[in-house]
């Protein structure tokens, strides 16, 4: 589960950097029959507190959601349940974490922030780039 979740963090990360501070996300999702089906997007996250909010748009929208997550983050640790727009999947109960790191001056940058969610069955990563 380490390295799906560490690939999937790698897969978040390289298109974060160009996105500046805007969220993005990607989810894989394991489909027994077909293998890994990959979805990926902009996200708006909202922290207040102990609540967690996030919406999750389509690749080419950012207003047509796709995904929603709600639930609790306390020191770092996350529990969401999922709503998937337009379909009569009733979603799933995600965990995981959420992370910041801070550097020196790079490309802009001076940090990042990942989120790392599984509901053992399939991954949702989201990350930001943190603008000087």
């Amino acid at each position: 589960m380490r390295l799906w979740l560490s690939l999937l963090f790698l897969l978040a990360c390289s298109t974060a950097i160009a996105a500046e501070s805007q969220w993005r996300w990607v989810k894989a999702t394991n489909n027994v029959l077909r293998g890994w089906d990959i979805s990926e997007g902009n996200a708006d996250v909202l922290i207040e507190g102990e609540r967690f909010n996030a919406k999750l748009f389509w690749k080419d929208s950012d207003k047509d959601v796709k995904l929603s997550l709600s639930g609790t983050i306390k020191k770092g640790k996350i529990t969401v349940t999922e709503t998937v727009h337009n379909s009569d999947y009733s979603g799933s109960t995600y965990k995981g974490t959420f992370q910041s790191k801070r550097w020196e001056e790079f490309s802009g940058t001076v940090g990042a922030e990942s989120i790392t969610l599984s509901d053992g069955w399939g991954m949702i990563g989201m990350t930001r780039s943190i603008k000087k």
